[in-house]
């Protein structure tokens, strides 16, 4: 069985004592990957334009881009809670918020915000005056993201909003022609919320407001096929929040109680297999590496440190 462990891989430049204490949180886990053989697979955001457990998800349901697409096309029909047509291209809206600083802005996805269903049929009934004045469709509600429709002759990005939360988003937001009617409809919308009686409510309770949106996706469910019902995968995404933040603190306190709850039992099987993410990585970690004794004779027994994302 593969178990995946999203967001266990931090940053190189706090290694060296996150390492330490890392590996006091979870001693088994890390007794595993010290015993496995890690084979790392880079896998830049500026190309796939997802993050490296998006592209490990698109690649378990062999998703096949066309033309020009990135990885990140696929999230559309991946994410995409509703039926649809099978050959026609899934675009998804995202919930956010935006931040703005004096040089850049930053973005919150709708993870992070804790929405309401009612918070976010609200806004829903509202971007449809919106919508009605610009050359884009909202066709589907869904509390974190809606489905749309963009005109057939339109080519747009796709990022995913996990990825731009991860960084700044000036060094995402599409400045080219063809992306000016959306950049239109997402300022339109952040007026239209600006006073909205949902954030004026969120702002009572110093929740942060939801002030914007994020398009992304564009494939066609016909790209992915269906998950193997044989054999799935365990997947484990408790720390991918207080990694995208890099709030190491949270990450180590919910890295310990994976530790008590959950690693102890599963990575008792000697056969599993470990997919490992980070920001700009992906490591697999295969049983059959040296003998655990040796590799501490060797002094060998933290080469994970070199699988540290950059």
């Amino acid at each position: 069985m593969d178990i995946i462990i999203s967001g266990i891989l931090p940053y190189s430049s706090i290694a060296s004592e996150l390492g330490r204490q890392a590996a006091k949180a979870a001693p088994t886990l890390f007794q595993k990957m010290e015993n496995g053989k890690g084979t790392v697979h880079l896998l830049d955001p500026n190309e796939t334009g997802c993050t490296p457990f998006e592209y490990w998800q698109l690649e378990h349901r062999q998703f096949t881009p066309v033309g020009q697409q990135k990885h990140a096309a696929g999230l559309g029909p991946l994410y995409s809670t509703h039926p649809h047509d099978r050959d026609k291209p899934v675009w998804l809206m995202e919930l956010a918020h935006i931040a703005l600083g004096a040089s850049n802005a930053t973005l919150l996805t709708a993870d992070d915000l804790n929405i309401s269903e009612a918070e976010s049929l609200a806004l829903f009934e509202s971007a449809q005056v919106v919508f009605s004045e610009s050359p884009f469709k909202l066709l589907q509600f869904g509390t974190h993201r809606w489905q749309m429709e963009i005109p057939s002759d339109m080519v747009l990005p796709s990022l995913s909003p996990n990825v731009i939360a991860s960084g700044q988003l000036n060094d995402w937001w599409p400045q080219d022609a063809a992306s000016r009617q959306l950049r239109k409809l997402l300022n339109a919308l952040q007026v239209e919320w600006h006073e909205h009686p949902v954030n004026l409510t969120r702002q009572e309770m110093k929740l942060p407001v939801i002030n914007g949106a994020w398009v992304f996706g564009g494939a066609m469910p016909s790209q992915l096929q269906a998950a193997p019902a044989s054999n799935p995968p365990h997947i484990l995404q408790q720390l991918e929040t207080a990694h995208r933040k890099q709030d190491w603190g949270q990450w180590l306190d919910l890295l310990a109680k994976l530790e008590r709850n959950v690693f102890t039992t599963l990575l008792a099987e000697k056969n599993n297999n470990l997919i490992l993410t980070g920001y700009d990585r992906l490591v697999v970690v295969t049983p059959g590496g040296i003998p655990a004794w040796l590799g501490k004779l060797l002094k060998r027994n933290q080469k994970w440190k070199e699988w540290w994302c950059q």
